[in-house]
């Protein structure tokens, strides 16, 4: 023992100091320095860091940092709290012990402290088994800074790239949102000679397309990847009438889920652009490429903000692309032209090219009388103008019983050419639009196709718009047998009363949980207590679906707001 003990200070003293460069910092998934900056995660890359094999740590699963006013936006992973000595290593910055991820001889992962200053330099220091190394570099927050891509020309596009901090650069990239002028949560302001410059006025056209989930977030185009990251078309939101200098501020915000609202995360300064004058001749164009995604991403916004005839041309002629999002933001981008100029060149479009979905609302409703135009191409086997003929007929208001009755034998008669030849959400369109026919082969249509098991979930749900009482004991079948849990609200919203025997059935047959809670659901809303006594027992049980559950009945008795599991289960007793 004597002699291991006194060779322990010559072996460490024969060990080597740890070594690593300053341009071998690197955050974490990334492949430049950047200043490090509270709450980051770091990997350090040298030589004697730490032992080997490696050891990696684990978080504390009961507590998490609060994080440095300074640097709020920090996910998840940058707040938890690591232990500050793994296996023999220390590391520090700015004399701040720093949280250990993982440590080895060649590599280290740590967390900046949150206590790290936000400018200048500071020492990044390791420490394993008394020996050290160290590094000053850079401290701080990166800024936001914008940047005109190519030159900036009256009636040209202004395209802005977006610099962001590390880590947040995936937050700007086109397209945004349907409505081509939409960046979300991306903001600009511009002005000249200190007056503010107003936004380009945009009418979103008939037919309007409505989207939820989550503000911040990005278009993506399935099956592509967008190649021009990192930058907005400018020109979309300000026109840029006047050569000369022109200052430009770019915001970004998240939701604030907590607080309600959205929080500015990321702003620059006033940034000065020199606006050069209008170049001789037309404005040049490019071939419209196939990609959806190059499409999308720069040729058509390339097009928009100037209510040319070029411009026009290009949208209707994404009107009719393969790709549902090209013919979407297609539609909205007709909003930058004149209401009557567009209502024009859709009547022609109809006649001359056929249907297109996102605008066919509009023209049918002003001239009902074109709907025999639209019929033909119930058969096409193009899968733009088929869905769009589906959505055509089933929207119009034909003004005659022989129109009406014509629309819908067209409709019906297409059933096999539809079920072999659209896709899949296509098919669901057209098992809604039997939903609306008074014609009584629709529903017989639509029981075919729930034996066929062809869209059947949205053919069950068109049955029960029928209102039909013969399709009722059919239907509650299906909902005893099958997982259909949306046929619940259907069910009671189309037959009411009528549907309630059937439903507590339900409850009492399905094998299937989610069914049995659909139709708790919708026996509570009827004020039965059979399906507060099916709440009560998943309380009882501990089921899975307990606190969903329970979460229901707080909504639907206010007086249960923010009550105890136990106060939910004896009110439900009671009743």
């Amino acid at each position: 023992m004597r002699i291991w003990l006194g060779l322990l200070p010559l072996a460490i003293a024969m060990g080597q100091a740890p070594a690593f460069r300053a341009d071998r910092v690197l955050p974490s998934g990334g492949d430049r320095p950047v200043p490090l900056s509270p709450g980051m995660l770091i990997s350090i890359y040298g030589e004697h860091l730490g032992p080997s094999p490696a050891c990696i740590a684990n978080a504390d699963t009961h507590r998490t940092e609060t994080p440095n006013p300074a640097r709020p936006l920090q996910n998840f992973a940058e707040r938890l709290i690591y232990p500050q000595e793994l296996c023999g290593v220390q590391v520090s910055l700015a004399g701040f012990p720093a949280g250990l991820l993982y440590v080895s001889a060649k590599q280290i992962n740590f967390k900046v402290p949150q206590e790290t200053p936000v400018d200048g330099e500071a020492e990044l220091k390791v420490v394993y088994q008394g020996l050290s190394g160290a590094q000053n570099l850079r401290v701080g927050l990166e800024s936001t800074l914008l940047t005109v891509e190519g030159e900036a020309r009256v009636g040209a596009p202004l395209w802005i790239h977006v610099e962001m901090p590390f880590g947040w650069g995936a937050m700007v990239q086109y397209p945004v949102r349907i409505p081509p002028a939409n960046f979300g949560c991306s903001e600009f302001e511009v002005r000249r000679n200190g007056a503010m410059l107003p936004r380009i006025p945009w009418r979103p056209p008939a037919g309007g397309i409505s989207m939820s989930g989550n503000p911040c977030g990005n278009i993506g185009v399935e099956g592509r990847t967008i190649q021009h990251t990192g930058r907005l078309p400018l020109h979309l939101q300000y026109r840029f009438t006047e050569p000369g200098i022109y200052e430009v501020r770019y915001s970004y915000r998240r939701v604030d889920y907590g607080a309600g609202g959205t929080q500015t995360i990321a702003r620059t300064a006033w940034t000065p652009i020199r606006v050069l004058p209008r170049a001789a001749g037309r404005r040049a164009t490019r071939p419209a490429p196939e990609d959806a995604a190059d499409l999308l991403s720069d040729y058509l916004p390339n097009m928009l903000g100037f209510s040319d005839a070029a411009g026009l041309d290009a949208v209707v002629a994404c009107l009719y692309h393969a790709n549902q999002a090209v013919r979407q933001i297609a539609s909205m981008a007709l909003g930058f032209w004149p209401k009557d100029e567009v209502d024009a060149r859709m009547d022609r479009e109809l006649a001359v090219r056929g249907p297109n979905e996102a605008t066919i609302d509009g023209t049918l409703a002003r001239h009902p009388e074109m709907l025999p135009l639209v019929l033909p191409y119930l058969k096409s086997d193009n899968q733009a103008l088929l869905r769009a003929a589906i959505f055509g007929v089933s929207r119009s208001h034909p003004n005659a019983a022989a129109q009406t009755a014509l629309m819908e034998s067209a409709l019906i008669a297409a059933a096999e050419h539809v079920i072999r030849a659209a896709d899949s959400q296509t098919v669901i369109y057209y098992a809604a639009a039997l939903g609306t026919l008074r014609d009584p082969r629709a529903g017989t249509l639509l029981w075919d196709l729930v034996r066929r098991n062809v869209a059947r979930g949205q053919a069950v749900t068109a049955i029960s718009w029928r209102k039909d009482p013969r399709d009722l004991p059919p239907l509650a079948a299906l909902l005893e047998s099958t997982d259909l849990s949306g046929l619940a609200y259907a069910l009671r919203n189309s037959y009411g009363d009528l549907a309630i025997p059937y439903l507590e059935s339900a409850l009492k047959k399905s094998e299937h949980a989610w069914v049995r809670t659909a139709c708790a659901r919708e026996l509570i809303l009827a004020g039965r207590p059979s399906g507060l006594a099916f709440v009560a027992q998943a309380i009882e049980e501990k089921k899975l679906y307990a606190r969903e559950m329970i979460q229901f009945v707080q909504e639907r008795f206010p007086q249960l707001r923010g009550a105890t599991d136990e106060a939910v289960l004896t009110f439900l007793r009671a009743r």
